[in-house]
């Protein structure tokens, strides 16, 4: 290792000493692991890890590993990382380790662990001759987060809600009361692009998904697609606060029983819970105007190995420790989200029920996230700030179009 490595890991050290209180120091006589872990300082998730990582230590003395806390500049550190030829020794490859980072990392179908991976996953992660690139540390299963409580003075039954247009007639009911219906934050507003993100896919049939892919963007489909959430805000079914309001505040609403729907990861629930720990809480399959409904499969936390690594063995022995059965159950915890792989126990609280329902029984169809397939790469700024402007009514569902279409075609065919 160089020096500026050494550097850069001693520093990154303190800041995770400051931010978890645990890190890696430098080893000068055996080998140094940076892991850039995209988990924000004190998080769940990032103090899972610490954990995992430092048993990890003690077994392998000779491995000193530097967990890296996430930024709000986590995805433009990684690009600039590797177009400088100077990638991680592994990296969280959040939601892109097939279709940004694929040629970049190494390929792990042949882990011993790779046969007992969650097949949930499988439309999100592999290639099509079955290659995958990175260790998720859940199965990310997403549906329309709900308040129980909410929905049943509004008595709403969400297994009753298979279109939008079904969706519409349950937030009328659900406003009559007095509650809000959808929820979502001006100030972060990946919380309303990820309202379009997630509808889109029951959007499109599948030749106008394959033309997308072609490079066509259809913007009077694209105007079609996000109508419903132009149209909810202007009747009143999104909480008023929506420009000042953060995440935090869409979780305390929803907490307070006064709110019926989030469209969100199912983290949320994990948020609502710890303003009211006895918020009842569930999610539902996305309705569909071209098929049956469907639930997003995800990569979520996803770990990959550069294979570039000076240290790669060392690298993929981690990930292998991290996939054993006890350190994936801690992982997964933290998420709300089944584990990744089969046979670890799964703990995802009081949104069993519903996984049992949509995904056990009814085997509902799972899709990936529609941005990371069907979009090019930059395009997600474009995504949320035309949803923001739907919802406070900046733009009309055919402007918003445009600036898609704009955006589609300066991107598409650029490199990654």
């Amino acid at each position: 290792m160089n020096n500026g490595k050494k550097i850069l890991a001693a520093l990154c050290g303190c800041v995770l000493l400051a931010g978890v209180g645990a890190c890696s120091s430098s080893n000068s006589s055996g080998v140094e692991l940076e892991f850039m872990t995209g988990m924000s300082t004190g998080s769940r998730q990032l103090k899972a890890l610490t954990s995992v990582v430092e048993e990890f230590e003690k077994d392998n003395p000779d491995i000193k590993v530097t967990l890296v806390p996430g930024t709000n500049s986590y995805e433009s550190d990684i690009k600039v990382r590797l177009a400088g030829h100077n990638a991680p020794d592994l990296w969280n490859t959040h939601g892109w380790s097939r279709d940004r980072y694929a040629n970049f990392l190494e390929p792990l179908q042949d882990r011993d662990w790779a046969d007992r991976m969650n097949n949930t996953l499988d439309n999100a992660i592999k290639k099509d001759d079955g290659s995958f690139y990175a260790l998720p540390l859940d199965a990310a299963i997403t549906g329309i987060v709900y308040n129980q409580t909410v929905l049943d003075r509004a008595g709403v039954d969400v297994s009753d809600i298979a279109s939008w247009e079904d969706f519409s007639a349950a937030c009328d009911k659900v406003v009559a009361t007095g509650a809000t219906c959808v929820a979502a934050s001006g100030k972060e507003n990946w919380t309303s692009g990820d309202i379009v993100d997630y509808m889109a896919p029951g959007m499109y049939n599948d030749d106008q998904l394959q033309e997308l892919s072609d490079g066509t963007f259809d913007t009077d489909q694209w105007a079609k697609a996000v109508t419903p959430v132009y149209d909810w805000a202007r009747a009143g079914y999104m909480n008023v606060d929506y420009t000042s309001a953060t995440s935090d505040d869409v979780a305390k609403l929803i907490a307070s029983d006064q709110c019926a729907f989030g469209f969100q990861p199912n983290s949320l629930a994990q948020s609502v819970e710890v303003y009211n720990p006895d918020a009842k809480l569930g999610f539902m399959a996305y309705p569909s105007e071209t098929g049956d409904r469907y639930l997003i499969s995800a990569e979520d936390y996803a770990i990959g190995v550069s294979n570039a690594s000076e240290h790669k063995d060392e690298a993929l022995k981690l990930l292998d420790f991290m996939a054993e059965p006890d350190n994936m159950k801690k992982l997964s915890d933290t998420t709300s989200n089944p584990p990744a792989i089969d046979d670890v126990e799964m703990n995802i609280g009081q949104l069993s029920t519903s996984y049992d329902y949509w995904v056990t029984q009814e085997q509902t169809r799972t899709v990936p996230v529609f941005d990371r397939v069907y979009l090019p790469n930059g395009m997600w700024d474009t995504l949320t700030s035309t949803t923001d402007a739907l919802i406070t009514g900046q733009s009309a569902p055919a402007d918003a179009a445009q600036q898609m279409k704009t955006s589609f075609d300066s991107l598409y065919g650029q490199a990654s």
